[in-house]
């Protein structure tokens, strides 16, 4: 057995790294034995490498530290490629360590072996690979620096995410792993060390553009926990120049003083008043949900718009970006916030437009859901409203994001994450089975779709199942959001290759699973559920049986 594998378990444990996840394989023992013997890491055998993935996405997501992942060589290494996608782009650490055949054998008609070296190209923040080295041959140092340099960057201050080491072995592969005495760490590198002055480009020219500009406007997108942040928007929240949008992953929403923007700027659509324009957009964190706000910031000019982000790669979303503030989002606010820089007198329509047009909006969807049509907008609300506070909720993709976007999230001490940097179906379920592994001591709830659910259920198929972890399915018959956005809703003969219609029993697939199930059909069982929810993990079946509920819904948009 190559023992280097132990010096790559020796420096994850150095950096902190804690959470090892396995995919059963015969290649990668030396590996399973590197981690599974050294007793600093927590390791959790998952068999599908898909739902592999997207679980060590969940535990790296809520722990903000590297997570590693390990599996055996051939296909399996491009099952985990969805997630490390999405970690690439929501900027979450990850050490794939992938076993390899010896490089000799490549293309050469041997068993489970790919072009393993680069496979995951641009989607990763570096990729390496290790020698393979004969028995007598091995060079720990080497080894060592190559591990060392995959951490660093998967945990760089200028944006973490995932990083992939190929790791070529030799046989034996299972012979008794007898102690090695490994080498002392020496290159280990100082994060602390580098430049003293944080860095403030464009600093003299934002503040100026701030206390020129009349019509405010921060928009912050996915964004993990942050207390530091919390701080600072409370401080410039005060200011009554200012609309603060917050994303519903932003887990910020406490400081957004227009809750209902996304919803507000969909009834509108193309005639929404131009005394919302902003002449002065900040921009930070992952994407924003809402499309509506989208396609309006597509629309309009606006004379300054700063992105500030840690990365020097420029982020134009809404392709109206003037300045990148490439420095850390934190340290940049508080040099900001400290100069206590007094603003001109602000345009008071505009400030006075948002909470007028978002207090009607909200007054809209209150009378809405008063009536308890049963559909799906109107269960979302009550679910947000009847979640426990300081619980966590990781929402699906598809409609279920966007029903919690339209409601808008007005519970303060809910966090809420999403699969928003690729924003696929894949991966939902076991991305919330890693956040309730990562949070053992909060209650977590799961609301998805159900194609998002079916398509994920091999996610249920380990041995961890957290108890704290409810997964609530809304179960429209598949793929319901095809029936009302633009584009295929106009096509009725081809609809049914848009949508995913299935006959599939969702309790039949909870009992193969052994899993609870419950089933509710009206608003009082869904009131019942969270006021008797006991501990264990299960299944809550939410069903819709027609659309005229979404139809009444969606048309609150002609009621202006």
């Amino acid at each position: 057995m190559q023992h280097h594998v132990f010096t790559i378990a020796k420096v994850c444990e150095y950096y902190g790294v804690s959470n090892v996840i396995i995919c059963p394989g015969s290649r990668s023992a030396p590996l399973v034995y590197a981690f599974t013997r050294n007793p600093s890491f927590t390791c959790y055998s998952i068999i599908d490498e898909r739902s592999a993935g997207f679980v060590a996405l969940g535990l790296a997501q809520q722990t903000q530290k590297p997570a590693v992942l390990i599996c055996t060589s051939g296909t399996a290494v491009v099952n985990l490629f969805p997630a490390v996608a999405e970690a690439y782009y929501q900027k979450i650490p990850l050490l794939i360590l992938s076993a390899d055949r010896p490089p000799e054998f490549l293309n050469q008609q041997e068993g489970q072996m790919i072009m393993q070296k680069g496979v995951f190209g641009k989607h990763v923040l570096g990729s390496h690979e290790l020698l393979c080295f004969d028995e007598n041959t091995i060079d720990y140092k080497l080894t060592e620096r190559i591990v060392t340099d995959a951490l660093e960057e998967a945990i760089s201050e200028k944006g973490k995410g995932p990083v992939h080491i190929n790791v070529p072995l030799r046989e034996p592969l299972y012979d008794t792993p007898k102690y090695v005495s490994l080498p002392a760490i020496q290159t280990i590198k100082s994060r602390s060390k580098g430049e003293t002055a944080i860095p403030l480009p464009h600093f003299e020219l934002f503040t100026s553009a701030w206390t020129k500009s009349k019509k405010k406007m921060i928009l912050i997108g996915g964004f993990p926990v942050s207390k530091n942040l919390h701080h600072l928007l409370e401080l410039l929240s005060k200011k009554n120049d200012l609309i603060i949008l917050t994303d519903v992953c932003s887990n910020q929403n406490k400081f957004c003083n227009a809750t209902n923007y996304d919803f507000l700027l969909k009834l509108y659509g193309k005639n929404i008043p131009e005394e919302l324009c902003p002449d002065f957009i900040l921009s930070l964190g992952g994407p924003m949900v809402s499309k509506s706000l989208y396609k309006w910031l597509k629309e309009i000019k606006v004379p300054f718009h700063f992105r500030l982000q840690f990365s020097a790669e420029p982020i134009d979303t809404y392709g109206n970006l003037t300045h990148l503030l490439e420095a850390d989002v934190l340290a940049y606010l508080e040099a900001f916030n400290s100069l206590n820089i007094k603003s001109q007198d602000g345009d008071t329509v505009y400030f006075d437009t948002w909470k007028k047009l978002n207090g009607s909006t909200k007054t809209k969807l209150q009378n809405f859901h008063e009536k308890e049509i049963w559909c799906e907008p109107t269960v979302v609300d009550k679910i947000l409203n009847l979640l426990p506070a300081g619980s966590l909720l990781q929402v699906g993709n598809s409609s279920a994001i966007r029903w919690v976007s339209w409601n808008g999230v007005n519970h303060k001490n809910i966090n809420i994450y999403s699969n928003r940097g690729t924003s696929g179906i894949d991966g939902c379920l076991s991305t919330a089975i890693g956040a309730a592994l990562a949070q053992p001591d909060k209650k977590v709830f799961a609301l998805l779709g159900d194609i998002s659910f079916l398509y994920d259920e091999h996610g249920l198929w380990n041995n961890y199942l957290p108890p704290n972890l409810k997964i609530m399915v809304i179960n429209n018959k598949g793929g319901n959001i095809f029936n009302w956005i633009d584009g295929p809703s106009n096509h009725a003969e081809e609809l049914n290759f848009f949508t995913t219609p299935h006959t599939r029993d969702l309790k039949i697939v909870c009992e193969s699973y052994g899993i609870k199930h419950t089933s509710i059909h009206n608003f009082e069982a869904l009131k019942t559920f969270f006021q008797k929810e006991k501990a264990g993990i299960e299944i809550v079946e939410i069903s819709f049986e027609n659309n005229h509920g979404l139809n009444s819904f969606l048309s609150v948009q002609i009621k202006k």
